[in-house]
């Protein structure tokens, strides 16, 4: 049996993921170097294995079911988790679609949503339809490496280089341990150069809940 939702090993809750093959911008965005889809971590490693393929089309099928709803409302109401992401993989492709995660959020009072896109055309069109959840946040991406969001963007993350010049809040997931201790910037930078980093076991989120909090608005992720 397939399962609906992920548990992400290094962040807190559950997330729901898609092929990223089937990106409607990301698609374009992963064949120009430079843009945050390049080289996109969802296209290569373990989430192109058969069996990670095979449940993700599962998901988006049950995506553009009309049961697809009530289905993740049960499976997120069963969990404790309190934060849920969408998309470790993927994005929407329709306004139904945005449509649909708006009356998961909804229904799920008890969950913190963060939704990332790269789609802010369907989701202006499906927000003119229903209103988001306070519970929810939907953080529209910048295209581009080190390029900073439109500043009338509600709430939006980039993809920088220069850990020292965030655009924003600096994502310190690259240097927090599993028990929440952060290392310091000079010593991720040794660790880094002796090649140590995956001996150290870093890249969780902590204690931070920037990316599912209104009041952030812009996360800036270091370039891996």
């Amino acid at each position: 049996m397939v399962a609906i939702l992920s548990k992400p090993s290094k962040m807190p809750g559950t997330s729901f993921s898609i092929p990223a093959q089937h990106c409607v911008t990301g698609s374009v965005l992963a064949k120009i170097p430079g843009s945050v889809c390049f080289e996109c971590y969802a296209l290569k490693g373990a989430y192109i294995w058969p069996s990670v393929q095979n449940a993700m089309e599962y998901r988006l099928d049950l995506l553009n079911s009309p049961d697809f709803v009530s289905v993740m409302v049960a499976e997120l109401n069963r969990r404790r988790a309190t934060e849920h992401r969408w998309w470790d993989s993927g994005d929407v492709h329709s306004v139904a679609h945005c449509l649909k995660i708006i009356a998961v959020c909804r229904l799920t009072p008890n969950k913190k949503h963060w939704i990332p896109t790269k789609e802010r055309k369907l989701w202006q069109q499906a927000l003119k339809m229903e209103s988001l959840p306070d519970n929810a946040v939907i953080r529209y991406s910048a295209t581009m490496i080190d390029k900073a969001p439109p500043k009338d963007w509600t709430n939006s993350s980039a993809v920088i280089t220069d850990k020292a010049a965030p655009i924003g809040k600096l994502c310190e997931a690259y240097r927090t341990k599993k028990n929440g201790e952060m290392i310091s910037h000079d010593e991720y930078e040794t660790a880094k150069k002796e090649k140590q980093i995956g001996k150290i076991d870093l890249g969780y989120c902590g204690d931070c809940r920037a990316c599912w909090s209104r009041e952030v608005k812009t996360v800036s992720y270091p370039k891996h």
